[in-house]
């Protein structure tokens, strides 16, 4: 489908030739993007690294070349149930690859395969063909090339096919992981799954909680890939929360605000993630064009056609209103590659919402229902496990196709052996019970190790809720003492007549520059107000602030607990360090960089950076920048580390020795992109600092996003989640990769999520398990949670900075804040 020569693809789904076009060629290279067969899809994102290029699938070896040994030593042994089975695998057999070719040629995949499935006897119904050219199969044709004809069902046009032998290749080679994966998408079809975006999921289970107009679809994810332990593939119940409203719903409640009904559409729409109902497809909204309806029409093969006639012929869907805008969604990589380079258009009433409206996502009783749901304990989560792959060992249909290709799953889950890593001191003395996760207890009442005096602050609040801002300015007072923090009484306490957004901006802007920080009491979740205060102070007129809504500070029996969290909070922000540990490397720079797409500029990623200035890793120097694309994301990236090296040597007078940095934020798909270009550019900006090249590089990519599930069993059929310190760094972990999981936090319900780590560059010549303690560590060291968190702080922290910049300030902030943590 063309617009002016340009190639545009209408989110249709899989356009199939309609039987009276007059040839498959006819077909627009656009809307044969969407004709190739769904097993195909989102290959890279479950292959992770291991990429298919013409030349077939490369495994990308990031593992540094220095390295020769990546298990850990330090710990106590913990056995480990995971969610985990391994694919068994004939010893001594063979699968044999073929070249295909099509003369005349034929573009269109899904075309290809239904030419070749035409003689699928030949391989005694047991191949795999990918759409173009390479077809594997256990039969050994006994010519070294096969000629063929097949017709064509678009216009019984007779298709020569050149069958021609290629090679042999194991079980165990890469080239094998993705008809693996095929079968697996089949086994699910098998089940009664059905596709939804990328996952499926289990098509009774579909629970609809009517009060809230959502429902929620229960299913199963699914991945194989090469690992320690041989081919494995990892397993995990997902959840996926609709709607019952569709786009066209949602910009209607936006019309009856009778703001500016565009700008408000696009944003509260731009970023969300809608799904078709005619195919269960997921788009990512990018914008909304407000001069195009379904009347609008396409070229499709050489003919003009409507929208509204396109679904009608193709779908069987009548488009009701014929004036609402379409949605436009940019394409993806794998979209990109096809060759569509113009946004999908979308027709509103056709798509459903996914996720959660702000209004549902800050209603309890929402979050209530929907925990209650989705939240699966340790033992219920691997009873799903092992029922799932006892209807796999079961199913006559699976069997029956796993058992052509000689494999089959193990009917247990992968164990293994992992380490609980010692637990460790706070302040030096400080110990606390390392399984919950939490030491709010053991620093009540002992006094920082870097405390701080407020002197010049201020407190901003409506005049509604004076009694509530006496209540706070004295509690705060009283717990904020036996930490060594003394809070003076506050030279100004600004009262506002009313709670107008206009008020506080106004109040914001005459506080004096002298002052260290000042307290807006806000009566509510207001987020226009919120973003106009943190401009002010952050960009405007530079002073650390502290936000606080009034329910917070209205729980009598909760207050002292609340001020306690506030005051360290407050603390911090002037340079506060209230815990610290032991961290053994001298001279040692630890660097957190992360992404967030901002909400206004909606084509743009903020780019949040932060490292280290002190012996202790607390105090952070900070940047952030947005960038329209990796190339520049990665250039900023290593200009604001040049910047972060040159004001560490200007804290301690000394480059620091070795620079670690944790990288957040990035996708299976752009690990290439780091690997090759990104660390490039760091060494690059070290080395135009330092010459001599002194300073050792560790360059960590921190994924928190993974499927991994790890499990203790306590009894035979009574498991819990590891103990935060746990390090899984055998079996499961890659091949290629110097990797491991890491469960550094404790959830009170639910299954634990690990934390994984790749380390891609190490010149530090550290053992592993020191990578694994300074991990551990500095999940001890964000300072807004009194306890461990599931990444090092500087991660953390620079997700915090791209946040707050993302959807509030949409610049970078004042260069007098770049010291000190005024993101938090």
């Amino acid at each position: 489908m063309a617009e002016n020569g340009s190639k545009r693809l209408f989110g249709f789904g899989r356009a199939r030739p309609s039987p009276c076009s007059s040839s498959e060629s006819s077909i627009s290279s656009a809307e044969r993007s969407v004709t190739s067969d769904d097993d195909n899809e989102d290959e890279e994102e479950i292959l992770g690294a291991a990429l298919r290029g013409a030349g077939g699938y490369v495994v990308l070896k990031t593992i540094p070349k220095t390295v020769t040994q990546t298990s850990g030593a330090v710990g106590t042994p913990v056995q480990l149930l995971t969610n985990y089975f391994k694919l068994l695998l004939p010893n001594d057999s063979y699968v044999y690859q073929y070249h295909v070719t099509f003369e005349p040629n034929v573009d269109s995949p899904r075309m290809r395969e239904i030419l070749v499935r035409q003689h699928q006897n030949l391989f005694r119904n047991a191949y795999l063909f990918d759409g173009y050219s390479n077809l594997k199969s256990l039969t050994r044709l006994n010519a070294s090339e096969t000629v063929v004809t097949s017709s064509r069902t678009t216009d019984n046009q007779t298709i020569e096919i050149t069958i021609s032998y290629s090679g042999e290749i194991n079980f165990e080679h890469l080239e094998m992981l993705r008809l693996y994966n095929t079968q697996m998408r089949r086994n699910l079809r098998h089940l009664q799954f059905v596709p939804v975006g990328r996952h499926y999921f289990a098509s009774g289970s579909r629970v609809k909680i009517q009060q809230h107009k959502l429902q929620v679809w229960e299913g199963m994810l699914t991945a194989m890939n090469e690992h320690e332990g041989g081919i494995l593939m990892v397993c995990d119940t997902i959840f996926k929360v609709l709607r019952t409203d569709t786009v066209r719903d949602s910009l209607l409640d936006v019309k009856k605000r009778r703001n500016s009904f565009q700008d408000e559409a696009r944003k509260e729409l731009g970023g969300r993630i809608v799904m078709t109902s005619y195919n269960n497809k997921l788009y990512k909204i990018d914008d909304i064009d407000f001069y195009k309806n379904p009347t609008y029409t396409f070229t499709r093969r050489n003919d003009e056609i409507s929208i509204i006639d396109y679904y009608r012929e193709q779908y069987n869907v009548e488009i009701e209103d014929h004036a609402q805008p379409l949605i436009q969604c940019l394409p993806n990589e794998r979209q990109k590659r096809s060759g569509i380079t113009e946004p999908i258009l979308l027709v509103p009433e056709l798509c459903v919402m996914t996720g959660l409206s702000e209004s549902l996502a800050n209603n309890r009783q929402v979050k209530q229902d929907l925990t209650n749901l989705t939240r699966v304990e340790p033992e219920m989560r691997v009873k799903n496990l092992k029922e799932f792959n006892r209807n796999l060992q079961t199913n006559t249909k699976v069997r029956q196709d796993m058992n052509a290709w000689n494999i089959k799953f193990d009917s247990n889950l992968v164990e293994l052996t992992a380490k609980v890593l010692p637990s460790e001191q706070l302040n030096k003395s400080i110990t606390f019970e390392q399984k919950k996760g939490d030491f709010s207890k053991e620093i009540r009442g002992k006094s920082m190790p870097t405390p701080v005096q407020f002197k010049e602050w201020g407190i901003i609040v409506p005049l509604t809720e004076k009694c509530i801002a006496d209540d706070f300015l004295l509690t705060l007072r009283k717990v904020c003492e036996p930490l060594g923090v003394k809070i003076h009484k506050p030279p100004m306490i600004h009262f506002l007549k009313d709670s107008a957004i206009s008020s506080f901006v106004n109040a914001c802007k005459i506080v004096p520059k002298t002052y260290k920080i000042i307290v807006i009491i806000v009566p509510n979740n207001n987020e226009d107000r919120y973003n106009a205060i943190k401009r002010i102070l952050c960009i405007d007129n530079p002073i650390h602030s502290q936000v606080i809504v009034a329910r917070t500070l209205s729980k009598r029996q909760m207050l002292m607990s609340v001020c306690t969290k506030i005051g360290i909070q407050m603390a911090v922000k002037i340079g506060a360090e209230p815990w610290n540990l032991n961290i053994p490397p001298k001279s040692l720079m630890v660097v957190g960089y992360s992404t967030y797409r901002d909400s206004v500029r909606r084509r743009e990623f903020v780019g949040g950076f932060v490292c280290s200035l002190n012996k202790n890793l607390s105090r952070y120097f900070s940047r952030t920048s947005h960038n329209k694309n990796r190339e520049e994301m990665s250039n900023n990236f290593a200009a604001n580390l040049g910047l972060g090296i040159q004001r560490y040597y200007s804290q301690n007078g000394a480059l620091p020795d070795k620079v670690l940095i944790y990288r957040d934020g990035v996708s299976e798909g752009q690990i290439p992109h780091v690997y090759k270009t990104e660390l490039k550019k760091i060494r690059d900006a070290i080395r135009n600092i330092d010459s001599n090249r002194t300073i050792k590089l560790t360059f960590i990519i921190v994924t928190k996003r993974v499927n991994a599930r790890f499990f203790v069993r306590e009894q035979q059929s009574k498991f819990r989640n590891p103990d935060p310190g746990t390090v899984v760094d055998t079996i499961v972990t890659r091949k290629k990769r110097y990797d491991f999981y890491m469960v550094s936090h404790s959830v009170r319900q639910g299954t634990v999520s690990p934390t994984m780590y790749n380390i891609i560059a190490d010149e530090s010549n550290w053992k592993p398990h020191q990578h694994h303690q300074l991990a551990y560590k500095l999940c001890h060291l964000y300072y807004n949670w009194a306890g461990t968190i599931s990444v090092p702080a500087p991660c953390q922290y620079a997700h915090k900075l791209a946040y707050l910049t993302g959807t509030s300030l949409h610049r970078e902030a004042h260069f007098s804040l770049c010291e000190s943590l005024y993101f938090l």
